[in-house]
């Protein structure tokens, strides 16, 4: 009989990303505050922004994805056994430089994750529409990142490729995010509220493909760079009507919109920030742990949230406890962008400690539901 662990990509990849999510920040943590050094950790800096771009929200794409794309396609995607194979490769990858100083083994079975979510998805994918298609393109965008980002694991001595490819990383990140939000947050503020759809505005949607491209180009071809930073300025000033359009009164009382919503705002908060840190206005790091903490994390806690309780036929109401772990994950994200001047090394331990809380929160309510069969019966 198939584990209901494994039944659905959801169910294993969301688990292990509250888990990992924990495990990771706490291990960064302790090399914060004690120095200590991890076997295979050259870097504390590279390998705790790898992490928790290519291995917190990895999982958290997986486990969307697997699961999205059987909807979007009417195909099958992998469970049993084969889903259970690359989440063990996930979690390996995640242990390996904690655990050993191969750092060879880490690099092929990070990447090794990234190439095999790729093929499980080929098969309902490469024949889908384009703009489901796109996923390929930006997982393999994702693989390409992740590689230049162990740079510094291979001992290449290049810290300027690493960087590239934490920054491209987190494009692609981005990308992602405003795509699959830009889907999915008008229609469940419209379906929560039972209000009419919201209108689509040619002039604002019909460019916004182009401006995410334009955002890669220029980030590879000029990083870091006042163009950079322009554009930067130029997609946030976009995102913004798009948050007064799909503004609802309502969604303030209903902790899975009201989250989602803070979460989409913080992605033009954080491309503001980052733009400027480019112009060495601000900060550099403000902008990237706004769209890191803000826009990834609370993003992430909230979609984990909701498609966990949807996909096992759950109403989608929350418990109390997943409200305060929203609340949690987004202190974290305002302690860490906006109090480091005034608290200093306290306001990472502070946001670290919230943001592990947050994910342990989820972890405790959802376990049971995640490794149980749907309580209807049905296949999920």
């Amino acid at each position: 009989m198939k584990s209901s662990l494994f039944s659905l990509g959801f169910r294993p990849f969301f688990l292990l990303a509250a888990l990992g999510g924990s495990v990771i920040m706490l291990a960064w943590l302790v090399t914060l505050m004690s120095g200590y050094a991890w076997p295979g950790v050259q870097d504390p800096v590279a390998w705790h922004r790898h992490e928790m771009l290519f291995g917190y929200t990895g999982a958290v794409i997986a486990g969307f994805l697997l699961t999205a794309v059987r909807r979007w396609t009417g195909l099958s995607t992998p469970d049993g056994w084969p889903l259970a194979l690359l989440a063990a490769v996930w979690v390996a990858a995640r242990l390996t430089p904690l655990l050993t100083d191969r750092t060879w083994l880490y690099v092929l079975l990070d990447l090794g994750f990234w190439v095999g979510l790729w093929i499980s998805l080929w098969p309902a994918l490469h024949r889908a529409a384009l703009h489901n298609r796109v996923f390929l393109l930006l997982i393999a965008g994702l693989l390409v990142a992740a590689a230049l980002s162990h740079s510094f694991t291979l001992g290449l001595g290049n810290f300027w490729l690493g960087h590239l490819g934490a920054h491209l990383g987190l494009d692609f990140l981005l990308i992602i995010m405003l795509v699959v939000a830009g889907r999915v947050l008008p229609f469940f503020i419209q379906l929560g509220l039972q209000r009419p759809a919201f209108p689509r505005v040619a002039w604002l949607e019909k460019p916004f493909p182009l401006l995410l491209a334009a955002l890669l180009v220029v980030d590879l071809t000029l990083p870091l760079t006042p163009w950079a930073g322009l554009m930067n300025l130029l997609l946030a000033a976009w995102l913004l009507p798009r948050l007064y359009l799909w503004h609802d009164r309502g969604i303030w009382r209903v902790p899975l919109l009201w989250s989602l919503y803070l979460a989409y705002a913080w992605l033009p908060v954080g491309l503001a920030l980052r733009g400027l840190g480019m112009l060495d206005l601000v900060n550099p790091y403000a902008g990237i742990h706004a769209l890191g903490v803000g826009g990834i994390g609370l993003l992430t806690l909230s979609m984990m949230s909701r498609v966990s309780l949807g996909h096992t036929g759950r109403p989608l109401q929350p418990s109390k406890w997943i409200v305060l772990a929203l609340v949690l994950m987004l202190g974290a994200a305002l302690v860490r962008v906006f109090t480091v001047t005034l608290l200093g090394s306290t306001a990472y331990l502070l946001s670290a400690s919230l943001w592990i809380a947050a994910l342990l929160l989820f972890l405790l309510v959802y376990l049971p539901i995640l490794t149980r069969p749907r309580p209807d019966g049905n296949p999920g």
